[in-house]
């Protein structure tokens, strides 16, 4: 489960005399407490693959909704995905099946709760500069896994400065994948209801229980 940011066009890099006045462990800290004051969050999201050895390109588009701890629901055409932090329902409209597992945390999880927490002991970050897009003030930065098994090859996120939220995410894998999450519409703290993370199979669905 990914870690997903937010859409912003026109970027302009505005040099690296910014990035050298910016300190990239009071940027991660800042980060942090802003994901400490965010107890649930909507979006719409898009997202763009680039597959590394066919370099065949994809496009998707849905909506995103968490809750803390560990719930999320990823709604797209292609599937849906849902977790009450306990199970996982992965759900595929075109095949009418649906897949249930245990749902599991580990410290290489891009899902905000353990990225976010394990940000500074799990990654190597660095600070690119900021970038202006639509009058809004960006952060930068690159991160390299300490763990190199990790699957993940490095990671750029986005920023916005004034409010420390997570706005866009680009990702290259192990096999040069590269994936680029981007987030519109980004509604916080609207009370999510509990029940709006659990998944009940339409009629003729094939059920496949793998816990």
């Amino acid at each position: 489960m990914r870690i997903i940011g937010s859409v912003f066009l026109a970027f302009g890099l505005i040099g690296v005399a910014d990035a050298q006045q910016l300190d990239v462990k009071d940027v991660t800290q800042k980060i942090q407490r802003r994901y400490e004051t965010i107890e649930d969050a909507t979006a719409r999201f898009s997202q763009h693959v680039k597959f590394g050895y066919s370099k065949i390109e994809q496009n998707f588009s849905g909506t995103l909704m968490m809750k803390k701890p560990n719930r999320y629901r990823i709604e797209s055409e292609h599937q849906t995905l849902v977790t009450d932090g306990t199970t996982v329902w992965s759900y595929s409209p075109v095949n009418k099946q649906v897949i249930v597992d245990r749902y599991k945390e580990n410290q290489n999880s891009l899902s905000p709760e353990q990225f976010l927490l394990n940000l500074p002991s799990n990654y190597y970050a660095s600070i690119l500069g900021r970038e202006q897009a639509n009058g809004t003030s960006l952060v930068a930065l690159r991160l390299v896994p300490k763990d190199d098994q990790s699957f993940v090859r490095s990671m750029k996120v986005w920023v916005e400065e004034e409010t420390w939220v997570v706005r866009k995410v680009e990702l290259v894998d192990v096999n040069d994948t590269q994936t680029v999450y981007t987030v519109h519409d980004v509604r916080l703290n609207t009370n999510i209801q509990g029940s709006a993370f659990a998944f009940s199979p339409p009629a003729g669905t094939e059920v496949v229980d793998l816990r």
